[in-house]
């Protein structure tokens, strides 16, 4: 019999193993607690995701997919290299605001796993958004508005670097800014995302400001 991927029941499973994954990483979390998280049967996440692997997966492939689409509606919906870019690290800012448990998640993932099973999504994230975004820095470049003297490649992993550094160390820059362990507010991240988008453009204007 098919799983209905649509299911409420198979997103309420999601729901609560991001919580979990995010918070404890995969090895020490039990389905027995993502079952209790959920307040459902454990038995249920056997029938809807095979395994605690197949469920940590789909998790990450949830997430990462919603930022592929995401990320790719406003580089699609941009008119100018430089539209595109700061559009994107707005994007960015806000998706990982919605997502609080995905910084911990791939923090988690790099350093227990060495990235070992979030290879395939990470995989589909360079076919789909990285890609697209070393394309518009190439595109900016073949227009004259962008330094011929930088690897698009490069120019792309700062880009996106800013703000996923800022929120993956949201408490350390809480404590740098005078908020505390607790993190800066959505504003002063959003503040950042801005900054961000436009630090990106002036870096890559052949003469420093804004294209």
């Amino acid at each position: 019999m098919a799983v209905d991927t649509a299911s409420p029941t198979r997103d309420q499973i999601l729901d609560a193993a991001e919580r979990l994954f995010g918070r404890q990483g995969f090895d020490p979390t039990t389905i027995k607690e993502i079952g209790a998280e959920a307040k459902l049967n454990p038995a249920l996440l056997y029938y809807y995701f095979g395994s605690k692997e197949e469920l940590y997966k789909a998790v990450l492939h949830r997430i990462v997919s919603g930022m592929v689409t995401t990320g790719g509606q406003v580089l699609e919906s941009a008119t100018a290299p430089a539209d595109a870019i700061r559009a994107l690290v707005g994007a960015q800012v806000e998706f990982l605001l919605a997502q609080p448990n995905l910084p911990r998640l791939m923090v988690r993932e790099m350093v227990d796993h060495d990235a070992r099973r979030a290879k395939d999504v990470i995989l589909q994230l360079a076919a789909g958004l990285f890609h697209r975004l070393c394309r518009v820095i190439e595109a900016g470049q073949h227009e004259g508005v962008f330094r011929t003297d930088v690897e698009p490649r490069f120019a792309a992993v700062s880009t996106i670097s800013q703000v996923a550094y800022f929120i993956i160390a949201r408490p350390a820059v809480g404590i740098f800014f005078g908020s505390g362990t607790d993190g800066v507010p959505d504003t002063v991240a959003r503040e950042f995302g801005r900054h961000a988008g436009e630090f990106a453009v002036r870096a890559l204007s052949p003469t420093g400001t804004s294209a």
